[in-house]
C-alpha cells in the first residue's frame, strides 16, 4: 500500500497532493467554526462511497443523520441511497463510548475496522476529545491510542477540529498525525473575505505549499492553487503577428510576436482598453478565436463601445470565436487562472484552440491577491499558461499621476516577466496634452524608442503617428506597411 493515494474527490486539492492522501494516513482537518471542515469530509466520504465503490464510516459527536443528510443534500449528495446500499455507516455517538469501541478487540466496531471492512473513515470532530480528560498526558495518550488503531485497520481517517490559533502554535494533534489541512476565512485587502486551505503537513508525500484559494458552491468544495506553471512551449518559428493598431506594427518591426506577452501600461484615458480590443479584434479579422478578460465592463458595455471605434464584435460572440469573461472587481486571482486552464486545454480539444487573449485590466487583478509580494510569480504563470498554448497575450495596467510625477508600476520583477512594455500616456505638446506611445521593452527584435503621438478617432479606434526621420533604417523599410495599414483603417 506503500504510496498509493487515495482521492479526496475535491477539484484542485488532489492537485495540490499530488494525487490524494496517501492510503492509511490519519488526516486532521483544522479551522474556525463554519470553515468547511465537515462538508470537506462530507465530500472526501461521499466520493469515495459514490465514485469508488468504498465502504466508509462517519463517527459524529455533534449532528444526527437526519441533520446531516439534509446538509449533504444541499450539495447534490444523497447520503440516504448510500446508507441504504449499505456503503455509509452513520454512527451519532459520545467520544468516550467510541474510544472504547475502537479499543476493545472483541467489540464489532474494532473488528470491522480491523477486517478492513471500511476504507474511509470521518470523526467529526475530535474536538469533543478534550472532555474525556484535563490532563494533557493522559489525553495524548487517548490520541496515540486511538491514532494507532486507525493505522492498524489501514483505514485513510479524516478528523475534523475546532481550533482558534496563532501562527506560532503547535497542537499536540498536529504532532500525532500523518497530514494536517487547515481551513481559513480572511478579509482581503479588508474589504472582502476569502476561504483558503493549506496544507500544513503530510508525511511521506510531496504537496503544494502556501494558501489556496477554496471557494463553497452548490456542488460543494473546489480548490483553486496558487498559480504556478513550469511546462514550456515546444519550440516554435519567431512568427510575427499584427498588433490591430496601424503605426504600431512599425515602431515593434513588424508586429508582436507570437506567443509573447505584452504589458500595456497607461494613465487613466489614455487608450489602454481600445488597445486592447483592436487587439483581440485582429485575430477575429483572420478567423482566430479570441479571449476578452474584463473586470469593470461587462459583455454589453464592451460591445458597445468596441463598436464605437469602429468594431462590430456582436458576431464573434455569438459564434464563439469571441469568449467575454466578465469576472468583476473582486475576483478571486487563483480561481481565475484555473478558469483559464481549463477554457484552453477545452478549446485545444474542440478544435477551436485561443490564439489571442486580453486581461483589462491587471491592476483590478493583482489588488486581489492575498500578498502583494506574489504580483509577479502571478503574472510569470498566467504568461507561461498562455505561451505554452500558443497564445499571444496582453495586459493592461493603469497608474496615476501625483504631482506632475508618472508613477509607473513597474518593478523590475514585473517587467522581466513579459516580453513587450508599451507606455501610454499623456504629453504636453506646446499647448496641448496629447495621448503618446513609446516601446520600452521589446524582446527579440530592434524598435523605435520614439515617443509617438496616438489618435483615438470616431470608427478607426487607435492610430500611432510613426515619422522615420532619425529611426533605424529597418524602421523606413516598414514606413509602407505602416501607410498601408493606415489607408486601409481610414477606408474602413
Amino acid at each position: 500500500m506503500d504510496g498509493q493515494r487515495e482521492e479526496t474527490g475535491i477539484k484542485g486539492l488532489d492537485l495540490v497532493l499530488g494525487g490524494g492522501f496517501l492510503k492509511g494516513a490519519t488526516v486532521l482537518v483544522q479551522g474556525l467554526p463554519g470553515s468547511g471542515k465537515t462538508t470537506l469530509g462530507l465530500q472526501f466520504i461521499y466520493h469515495g462511497a459514490s465514485r469508488k465503490n468504498q465502504r466508509a464510516l462517519i463517527v459524529s459527536f455533534e449532528e444526527f443523520p437526519t441533520q446531516m443528510f439534509r446538509d449533504a443534500k444541499n450539495f447534490g449528495w444523497d447520503f440516504e441511497e448510500l446508507v441504504a446500499a449499505q456503503k455509509v455507516r452513520i454512527i451519532a455517538t459520545s467520544p468516550q463510548a467510541f474510544y472504547q469501541q475502537v479499543r476493545d478487540p472483541s467489540g464489532e466496531l474494532s473488528r470491522q475496522l480491523m477486517e478492513g471492512q471500511f476504507q474511509r473513515l470521518l470523526i467529526d470532530s475530535l474536538s469533543h476529545f478534550q472532555r474525556l480528560t484535563s490532563d494533557p498526558v493522559e489525553l495524548r495518550e487517548i490520541l496515540s491510542g486511538l491514532l494507532n488503531r486507525l493505522r492498524q485497520s489501514q483505514v485513510t481517517a479524516l478528523m475534523t477540529q475546532e481550533v482558534r490559533w496563532s501562527e506560532s502554535e503547535v497542537s499536540l494533534e498536529q504532532y500525532a498525525v500523518d497530514a494536517v489541512v487547515q481551513l481559513f476565512f480572511e478579509a482581503v485587502n479588508k474589504v472582502h473575505r476569502r476561504r483558503f486551505l493549506e496544507v500544513l503537513k503530510a508525511r511521506g508525500q510531496i504537496f503544494q505549499s502556501g494558501r489556496h484559494t477554496l471557494e463553497i458552491g452548490k456542488e460543494g468544495i473546489e480548490v483553486y492553487p496558487v498559480p504556478t506553471w513550469t511546462k514550456e512551449p515546444i519550440p516554435a518559428p519567431m512568427n510575427r503577428i499584427p498588433t490591430g493598431v496601424p503605426g504600431l506594427d512599425a515602431m515593434l518591426g513588424g508586429g508582436f510576436f507570437e506567443g509573447f506577452s505584452i504589458l500595456v501600461v497607461g494613465e487613466t484615458g489614455s487608450g489602454k482598453s481600445t488597445m486592447a480590443r483592436q487587439f483581440v479584434a485582429k485575430a477575429l479579422q483572420a478567423g482566430e478565436t479570441a479571449l476578452y478578460i474584463s473586470f469593470r465592463e461587462g459583455t454589453l458595455k464592451i460591445l458597445q463601445t468596441a463598436r464605437t471605434i469602429g468594431l462590430e464584435l456582436e458576431e464573434a460572440v455569438a459564434d464563439g470565436r469571441l469568449i467575454i469573461f466578465f469576472e468583476g472587481l473582486d475576483s478571486d486571482p487563483y480561481r481565475l487562472f484555473w478558469t483559464v486552464k481549463d477554457l484552453l486545454e477545452a478549446r485545444q480539444q474542440e478544435g477551436r484552440p485561443i490564439r489571442r487573449a486580453a486581461v483589462d485590466s491587471l491592476s483590478d487583478l493583482l489588488s486581489n491577491l492575498p500578498d502583494p509580494s506574489f504580483a509577479s510569480q502571478y503574472l510569470q504563470a498566467f504568461a507561461r499558461l498562455f505561451s505554452f498554448h500558443g497564445v499571444t497575450s496582453l495586459f493592461t495596467l493603469g497608474y496615476t499621476v501625483a504631482n506632475g510625477v508618472q508613477q509607473i508600476p513597474i518593478d523590475s520583477d514585473l517587467a522581466r516577466v513579459v516580453d513587450c512594455i508599451l507606455n501610454l500616456r499623456y504629453t504636453l505638446l506646446q499647448d496641448h496634452l496629447r495621448k503618446t506611445l513609446t516601446v520600452v521593452k521589446m524582446r527579440g527584435t530592434e524598435h523605435d524608442t520614439g515617443v509617438r503621438p496616438v489618435r483615438i478617432g470616431d470608427g478607426e479606434g487607435m492610430i500611432v503617428q510613426t515619422g522615420f526621420e532619425g529611426m533605424p533604417s529597418f524602421i523606413r523599410k516598414l514606413q509602407q506597411l505602416a501607410e498601408e495599414q493606415m489607408a486601409e483603417s481610414s477606408g474602413s
